[in-house]
This record gives structure tokens, C-alpha cells and sequence, in this order.
């Protein structure tokens, strides 16, 4: 600033010796009135404090301005500024930084730092060049701005944070919340204000919550995590993850909490839908075991009772336990179709038919199955749409609605069933689909709550009690109504009974004509050579005999390795080969392209109790297949048709 050489500072003493400027002023009274001055004041000559007065010598530390006078400027004020560099002439003015007042940092004689902000200005005295340095200690008023931004930036990042967050004292109550918090709640930031944690908590998840709560306040932990339901406003749920973190005062002691709370909901009902999947496949690895050897059970029943009826003259007390034999079949082979249409491991089958002829099929039955107690009434409407659907779905739909009202009227009551056609609307209109096609089954029973409602739908949910029902009926026909593109509603009040409306797709094709050899069971009779594969004895021998009564010559094989040897010697044609597609060993298609190759013309029917579309991938010719179980009507009726259908390329199989 002065020079390169500096010199030594004269005793301020002499100060008061310089010539005034202004006359008669005394130079002693402005060296007390400087010294006195509370505004920190230094003269700097050559780099060096001249003269510093004790509130600059305070500022620092230090006790007295003696104790700072002679030091270089560089010790208090930083050697990027100006007034610190020394010019290399020795009577040069010294420089300043130009501006009437600069911040910067500096530190005390005990190592706490300060911020100060400082002024300066060049002047002469007796040839000789100085700098005048005020300053002042502005640390306090830094501070506070400091503050203010890190409270700004604090806010804006509590704001706009995409995840909850919320501020609660020791005792549990809310002080601070965000709009990501407020917007999963419901409440707004002023219903939020003094509410209890708990009162936003479900109240199977408060204890758990509450035990970590009490134990972070504490100060036995330092923050905690877990998974609980929330409750909003208006009832809204959801699962959060929380992560509670305590925050000490000055004291260490325990001050108040912050939450952060993410909405885990959607991840919930992920991992919901992946836990229901893997529960419906293990279901369907069971029920498909299951189901092949059962529905061989039931068809070998089923066919018996078809032979005892057959031999019982009308008044025989014995047909009626006959009948019930089979009613009980029929039952057993509806649970198996529910059982596989909750699994999803049915085949369907789907075909042109009207809701109107599958009611009128099943009245008897239904009647039956209701008892006396309770009336059954139709209101079927004229000229109803055709529906495109697997005729045992549609029967599963129409007896599990109907068995279910059945349970919701102990006491008795009325059933109805009710058919009509709702038509789209101009804009939904499309040339495939008429409308829909609505069956409603309306019941005078008990009714459901709201509750009770909301599960209906659920597989293995009933409401009553063990070894009254399996909770397969509704989810059964909800299973099948949206596989089949339709829709369900319910409409229920405690009391007031039960309407269900099952909507399903119309369709504007028509039924085609009956095939010919569609006669009655009294006619199903024929003269064709059948070839019946089958490894289930009972149902081997009871399809013989039924075939045989009818007039056809029946070869009976136990598996493949028979049938192909059968085929080999027997002489004369083979119209039919009807064959059980899951055989140990060789299977049926197997068998099926055996018999092909040393009879093209023999026609193909495959039978099963259980059949998955994996059973044939990979299979480009499609399969002609017969489900068990099925009555003896139904097998000469399902045998006429095959042989009566005209050849094709394909060999008669679609």
C-alpha cells in the first residue's frame, strides 16, 4: 500500500502534534472523541495499524487497543482486499477497494469467526500517506439470514416433496404438515393442526404405532420404520411406509419428531394380486388333479343310474332313489365346474344359445333343488338376443344365483327369474353386438350390508357358517360373467332381500339348423362299430353297455397298447373312436393318430374329467372333446352327432 519497506510506527502521541485542517479544531479532542467512539476504527500506514481504538481491539478479542497496534492489517482483514497489499513505491497512496462498505470474514483472538462489514478511505497528514478502516461486527445479522434462507430452502423442499411429510411434538399431535400428506389424507393443512397421529391411523395399526411413538420420545431410539394403514378423510385407505426420526433440542434432550410417510397403496395391492395368483395357481394345480379322477367317479354314477332307470318300470319305489343318486352326481359335477371356473383351469366352449331355453332345461331342477318352501317364478322375456357362451357356464350362473337365494330364505320365500334385452346406445353400437342381454334373479331374503357386499365376489368368502357352503357360488359367476365380457351388479339392504343383474354381450346371429340325427333319447339308436378306449373301468363298462343297449357294436380297450392291437385285428370297419384324452401311458391323441394312420376314415370323440389347453399346445389340429361327467342321454346324443355329421378334409374334428 505504501511502499516495500515498512517503517515503524510513530507513538499517537504524536497525533496530536499534526496540523489541523480546518483551522483552530484541537487535534487532542479527535483523538478522545476517536478513541471513544463505540464504531471500530483503525488508521493503517504501510500495511500497518497506526493507531486502532478499543471497540476495533474488542471486535477482535483483545482487551485493549494497545494490543493490536503496530500488528500488519493482514492478520484481521483478509489479503484479497485491497487495503492488505502493499504498493512497491514507498510514497504511493494505499490502496482501497473502492466501494464505501465490503463484507468478508475474519476471526477473533480465540478462534471464533465473525463476518464484518467495513468501509475505508485514503487521506494525508505530513507528507505521509494512511488509510482510515470502520468496521462493524455483523455476525449476528449474517446469522439471522443464513437462517432465514436455510428455513426458505427447508420450506420449499418440505413443499414440494413428492413424499408426506409431517411435524409432530412429543406428545403426538401435528404442527406442521405438507401438501403431499395433505392431498393423500384428505384434510386440509388447518384440519391437520392438532390432530393426534392416531386419529389418521387405522385402528388395528395404532397400538404397533403408538408403542415405537412412545418409546423414540423417549429418547430410547433415534427413529424407527414400518408399514401401516392409513385413514383419511371420507373413509379413504391405504398403506403407507413410515419413517419416524426424533430431533434433539440444544440440550440433547428430545424436542419433536418429523415423519416421512410414502404411499406404498398401489405396491400393496400389487403384491395383494401376486400372493391371490399364486394362491389361484397352486388352487388349480390341486383342483386339476383332482378333477380328472373325480368326474370319472361321478360319469361312472351317473351312467349307472341312466341304466338303473333305464330297467325300473314308473312305479317302482326304487326310481326315486335312482333319481336321487343322480341329482347328487349333478351336484358333484357343479362344484368340480366351480371349483375349475375359480381356478381358471376350465376349458370353455363357447356357442350360440338363449338364456330363455337354459332356464326353461333347468326348472325342474331348480325346483328341486329349492325346495317346497319357496316359490319359483319366471318372467322370461319374447324374442330375447342370442348369447355366445359355454352352455355349463351359463347353467353354473343361473343354479348358483339361484341356490344362493335359496340360502338368504331359510324360512321360505320367492325366487324370481327375470330375461330381457337392454340395447346399446347409438354411439356403442356396433355391427358384432346387439345389446346386452340381462337375467336378473331376485330374491325376499335376509339381504347384506355394505360390508358384506364388498367380499361378495371373493373366492372362499361366505357368510355362512362351516359345512354349510364353500364361498365358490359368486366368485364363480363373476369368474365366468367377465371371462364372457359381461358385467354383474348386486343390489342388497339387510332385509330387503337380494337382486342380482348379470349382463352378457348379445349377439345378432341366429341358432342354425338342427343337425340331422338330432332325434330324442328314445331314438338315439345305431348300428356303427365304436371303438371306446377308457381306463376307468366303471365308466368303460357303464359306456358299453349303454352303447350296446342302442344297437352298437361296442370294442372295449383299457388303454392304448389294447386299442392299437383291437384295431390291427378286428376285420371289419370302425366308425368312432371314442377315446379318454388323459390316459396313463399313451394318451388319447396319441392313440387318436395311431389308429389315423391304419384307418383315415374313423371319426375321432375325446373324453375327459379334466382337460387344460396345455394338454394339447403345441397340437395344430383342434380336438372334438366331451366332458365328463355326462349322462347316458348325453353320450348317445353326443355319439349321433359325430356319426352323422358330413365328412370334412379335417376328418370330422374341430
Amino acid at each position: 500500500m505504501l511502499g516495500a519497506k515498512p517503517r515503524e510506527a510513530e507513538d499517537v502521541s504524536a497525533m496530536a502534534q499534526w496540523p489541523s485542517q480546518r483551522g483552530d479544531t484541537d487535534p487532542a479532542l479527535l483523538c478522545a472523541a476517536v478513541a471513544a467512539c463505540r464504531e471500530s476504527m483503525a488508521i493503517v500506514e504501510m500495511g500497518r495499524l497506526l493507531y486502532a481504538n478499543d471497540a476495533f481491539a474488542r471486535m477482535f478479542g483483545y482487551h485493549q487497543a494497545g494490543e493490536v497496534q503496530g500488528r500488519a492489517l493482514a492478520e484481521f482483514v483478509p489479503l484479497d482486499r485491497a487495503c492488505t497489499r502493499l504498493d512497491a513505491g514507498g510514497d504511493s497512496q494505499p490502496e482501497s477497494c473502492g466501494y464505501p462498505a465490503c463484507e468478508f470474514g475474519g476471526t477473533r483472538k480465540d478462534g471464533i469467526g465473525i463476518w464484518l462489514q467495513a468501509s475505508c478511505a485514503r487521506f494525508q497528514a505530513k507528507d505521509r500517506n494512511f488509510l482510515i478502516i470502520t468496521a462493524h461486527d455483523i455476525s449476528q445479522r449474517e446469522r439471522r439470514r443464513i437462517v432465514r434462507e436455510s428455513d426458505k430452502r427447508f420450506r420449499a423442499i418440505f413443499n414440494s416433496a413428492a413424499i408426506g411429510m409431517v411435524q409432530c411434538t412429543a406428545d403426538g399431535r401435528v404442527v406442521e404438515s405438507n401438501p403431499a400428506l395433505e392431498r393423500m389424507l384428505g384434510y386440509s393443512k388447518a384440519e391437520l393442526r392438532g390432530m393426534h397421529f392416531r386419529d389418521f391411523t387405522h385402528p388395528d395399526d395404532v397400538s404397533a404405532d403408538l408403542d415405537l411413538f412412545t418409546e423414540t420420545v423417549a429418547g430410547k431410539r433415534d427413529f424407527y420404520q414400518m408399514e401401516l394403514r392409513y385413514l383419511g378423510k371420507n373413509s379413504i385407505c391405504g398403506w403407507v411406509r413410515l419413517t419416524v426420526s426424533l430431533v434433539r433440542g440444544p440440550d440433547a434432550n428430545p424436542e419433536y419428531v418429523i415423519g416421512m410417510v410414502e404411499d406404498i397403496t398401489e405396491r400393496k395391492r400389487a403384491e395383494q394380486q401376486l400372493r391371490e395368483s399364486q394362491k389361484m395357481e397352486v388352487i388349480g394345480r390341486l383342483v386339476g388333479g383332482v378333477a380328472h379322477d373325480f368326474n370319472n367317479l361321478l360319469t361312472g354314477i351317473m351312467l349307472y343310474c341312466d341304466l338303473m332307470l333305464a330297467a325300473l318300470n314308473g312305479k317302482s319305489r326304487l326310481r326315486h332313489h335312482a333319481e336321487e343318486i343322480r341329482l347328487a352326481g349333478e351336484h358333484g359335477a357343479a362344484l368340480i365346474q366351480q371349483l375349475l371356473a375359480v381356478a381358471r383351469q376350465q376349458v370353455v366352449e363357447p356357442r350360440l344359445l338363449s338364456i330363455n331355453e337354459a332356464i326353461e332345461e333347468m326348472r325342474n331342477l331348480l325346483a328341486r333343488l329349492i325346495g317346497e318352501n319357496i316359490e319359483l317364478h319366471t318372467e322370461l322375456s319374447n324374442e330375447m338376443w342370442l348369447v355366445k357362451m359355454d352352455p355349463a357356464q351359463v347353467q353354473q350362473i343361473i343354479l348358483n344365483l339361484v341356490l344362493n337365494a335359496r340360502d338368504a330364505m331359510p324360512d321360505g320365500g320367492r325366487v324370481t327369474l327375470r330375461t330381457r334385452n337392454r340395447a346399446l346406445p347409438e354411439a356403442e353400437a356396433d355391427e358384432g353386438k346387439a345389446g346386452w342381454v340381462e337375467f336378473i334373479v331376485t330374491d325376499n331374503g335376509c339381504g347384506m350390508d355394505a360390508e358384506t357386499r364388498s367380499h361378495l365376489f371373493e373366492p372362499f368368502f361366505t357368510t355362512k357358517r362351516p359345512g354349510e357352503g364353500n364361498g365358490l357360488g359368486l366368485a364363480t359367476v363373476h369368474s365366468i360373467v367377465r371371462q364372457g365380457g359381461g358385467t354383474i351388479e348386486v343390489e342388497s339392504e339387510p332385509g330387503r332381500g337380494t337382486r342380482v343383474i348379470v349382463r352378457l354381450p348379445g349377439a345378432r346371429e341366429k341358432l342354425g339348423a338342427p343337425l340331422e340325427g338330432g332325434q330324442s333319447f328314445s331314438a338315439q339308436k345305431g348300428q356303427e362299430t365304436v371303438l371306446l378306449v377308457e381306463d376307468n373301468s366303471a365308466v368303460r363298462k357303464a359306456g358299453r353297455r349303454i352303447l350296446t343297449q342302442r344297437g352298437y357294436t361296442v370294442l372295449e380297450a383299457a388303454n392304448g397298447a389294447e386299442a392299437l392291437r383291437i384295431c390291427r385285428d378286428h376285420a371289419d370297419q370302425i366308425d368312432l373312436l371314442l377315446a379318454d384324452l388323459v390316459m396313463p401311458g399313451m394318451n388319447g391323441r396319441e392313440v387318436a393318430r395311431q389308429i389315423r394312420l391304419l384307418r383315415p376314415d374313423t371319426r375321432v370323440l375325446y373324453t375327459s374329467g379334466y382337460h387344460h389347453t396345455a394338454d394339447t399346445a403345441g397340437d395344430h389340429e383342434p380336438v372334438l372333446l366331451f366332458r365328463k361327467p355326462f349322462t347316458g342321454s348325453a353320450l348317445l346324443k353326443k355319439v349321433r352327432e359325430v356319426l352323422d355329421k358330413p365328412k370334412d378334409s379335417n376328418h370330422q374334428e374341430r
